[in-house]
Formats: C-alpha cells, structure tokens, sequence
C-alpha cells in the first residue's frame, strides 16, 4: 500500500466518522450517514474519493466484509437453534425463496431469458449482513425480533451462496460447458469452504487455551480471518462463505466466544465505517437512469417476496407477533454480498453480467437507501430500541 492509499484510508474512516456523528444528530442510522458520506465525497458528486482510489484500497473492503460474515456467523449457535427447532431454519428458506420464486418469475415473464431469470432470483436472495449487524449494535436492540432477524440474515446468507453457486453452475451448463466441470466447480466452491471455514475455526478456539492475555486473542482472530480470506481466494472460492463458517464454527466450539467478540469490537469498527464509506461512494446515482421495467420489477418483487416468505413462515409457526409483523421490514438491505456475487457473473459472462450489473447496483442504491431506516422503524415498532431522544 502506497503513501496515497494510506492517505486515502485515513481520509475514509475520518470522513466516514464525520458522517456518522452528523447523522445521530438528525436522528438517523449511523451506517446511513457513513454510507451518505461516501456518495458526497464519491465520484457521482464531489469526486474527493475517485474511482481509482475504490479500486486501490478495495482490500479493505474485503477484510472489513469479511469481518461482517464472522461476526454474522457468531449469529447461529446450535444451542439456539435447537431451543428455536426448525422453525427458524424454515423461515430462512422461506424469505429467501419467497424473493427467489417472484424475481424469477416477473424476470421470466420481461425477458423469457431462464438463464438471467435464474441468477437474478439467486441474487436476490442475498440480504446485507453489516447493515442488520450494525444497526442492532447502535441501538443495542434486544427482543424476539432482533434474535430472530440476526439468525435470519446469518442462514440467508448461507442458503443464497449455496444457491447462487447452484444456479452458476446450472447456467454454465446451459451456456455449453461440460456438465463434469461444472459439477466440480460446486463441489470445490462448496467442499473447501466448509472445510477451509472450519478449520480456521478450529485453529482458532485451540489456539485460545494458551493465550496470555486478551490482546493476544484478538490478534489469533484477526490473523486467523486475513489467512481464510487468502487461503479462499488462492484456491480460488469465495472468502464469504468461509468467513462466516469461521464465526460459526469458533461461537460454538469455543469456551470463550463472548470474549471474542468483544475483543473484535475494538478493531472492527475503522474497517466497517471504511466498508460503508467505499459502498457509498461506489453508488453511482447516473445508473438510476438505467434502472428500466426489468429493474423496477426486482425491486418491487424482492422485497414483497421477502415479505409474503417471512410471514406466512412466521405465521405458521405461531411466531410473535412482532416477528410476524416487522421481520420482512428488516430484510430489505441489499448490498455487498449480491455485489460481489454480481461480479462473479460478470467475470465469467461479461455481457450477462452487464444486464444483471445495472439492475443490482442500481437496486443497491434503493435498498441501501432505506434499508437501515425499515430495519430501525421495525425493530423501534416492535418496542425492541429505545429512540435516540
């Protein structure tokens, strides 16, 4: 990393830090005004962060969602789970799905295209991960609803990479390749990341026995985290997946897991406050213009999907009613998970990656416009926070 990108860096985080003050003031989600921050400074207004500078310190970007996944990941305890039985699995798939099937479906009935229809219903899946955690951390939310909806996100976030893995390979096969290489392909994405994922996780909950102080704890973490994403992405999978089964793996296994992520705590926040400043200022509002009727539909049929899925899932298991009500309301932020599964696409398919690139990240600005505001208004309605007087 050069001097600029030094400077660059510390110019993120102390903005993004700005933003953020700013906006507890006016009463609104820290993560939106980080995320506001990076739209002014960023290429579509003021220009301060360029779009060279984004591709430069991307590797910050991917450490901080990195960290994102593991804490996500530390979601899903199988204590829990197993207090909760099925019905918390059911609602996953179900709100996942429920997105799935309708932007499949109206993406089907514009284009007659399966292969598009198919990789946008899986991108749709996704639900952002940073900012459902960051927003129940500020305002230390506690209730059915926020236990509910962290488990969620955590399981979404597994079903949809499994799933757009799936779908990836069932369009490749269309598209001519062999369907052995294509079946290798899901294997090794999903094989070694379950075994890379817990492994480090592993290592990590060993090596905790012999810690002399808690320092030492946080550095094993962090190391443990920067060598799962090196690994995933040398042998060529996705570093997401693999995060988010090191903080599974480590929550449950480890004697000392509260101590992790407090320890975590005191690190993470430069890099998530760089995270939402970078996803900010890599909204680029000229492509709302290029939204177009295939765009409106998924961002009108994604979140109704997630809304019909999560309550008639709710519903039927006799859930809360807060749960029943607000859950959908707090699945709606969509970001660097269906970016980087965008990518993917356009990597390997340019041309189909363009069409799916210019509905998701024009959608992206949406949701990530008013995704932390319904995630707070659901978790206040559900008497879960206490508004910032």
């Amino acid at each position: 990393m050069d001097v600029y990108e030094l400077l660059s860096v510390g110019m993120v985080i102390l903005l993004g830090l700005l933003g953020g003050k700013l906006s507890h003031r006016f009463k609104i989600p820290r993560v939106t005004g980080y995320m506001l921050t990076g739209l002014i400074f960023g290429p579509s207004v003021l220009g301060m962060i360029s779009s060279s500078t984004l591709l430069q310190i991307n590797m910050i970007n991917e450490i901080a969602l990195g960290m994102i996944l593991f804490a996500i990941g530390g979601e899903i305890e199988l204590h829990h789970l197993r207090s909760m039985g099925k019905k918390v699995i059911f609602v996953a798939l179900a709100e996942s799905f429920g997105a799935f099937i309708l932007v499949f479906l109206v993406s089907m009935l514009l284009t007659g295209d399966a292969g598009l229809a198919l990789l946008l219903g899986s991108i749709s899946m996704a639900t952002a991960p940073g900012v459902t955690l960051l927003v129940t951390r500020e305002y230390r939310a506690r209730g059915p609803l926020t236990d509910t909806l962290l488990t969620v996100v955590a399981l979404n976030n597994i079903i949809c990479l499994i799933v757009f893995r799936i779908s990836f390979a069932i369009f490749s096969f269309s598209t001519g390749e062999p369907i052995l290489s294509t079946l290798l392909l899901l294997g090794k994405e999903l094989v070694f990341a379950i075994v890379l994922g817990a492994a480090v996780g592993a290592v990590i909950t060993f090596w905790e026995q012999w810690i002399d102080d808690l320092s030492e704890l946080l550095l094993v973490i962090v190391g443990g985290l920067l060598c799962g994403i090196g690994l995933a992405k040398t042998i060529g999978i996705s570093p997401l997946m693999v995060c988010l089964i090191i903080g599974a793996v480590t929550n449950n296994l480890s004697m000392m897991h509260r101590l992790v992520y407090a320890e975590l705590r005191q690190t993470e926040m430069p890099f998530y406050i760089a995270f939402f400043v970078l996803s900010g200022a890599s909204l680029h509002l000229g492509g709302l213009a290029y939204l177009g009727i295939l765009g409106i539909a998924y961002l009108l049929a994604r979140p109704a999907g997630k809304f019909i899925g999560s309550y008639l899932a709710t519903k039927r298991y006799g859930a809360e009613p807060v749960v029943r009500k607000y859950l959908g309301m707090g699945l709606i932020p969509q970001a660097g998970v269906a970016i980087g599964m965008t990518m993917t696409v356009a990597e390997a398919r340019p041309e189909m990656g363009y069409i799916i690139g210019t509905v998701v990240l024009s959608s992206v600005i949406v949701y990530e416009g008013i995704g932390p505001f319904l995630t707070e208004m659901a978790l206040a309605r559900a008497g879960e926070i206490k508004l910032q007087e």
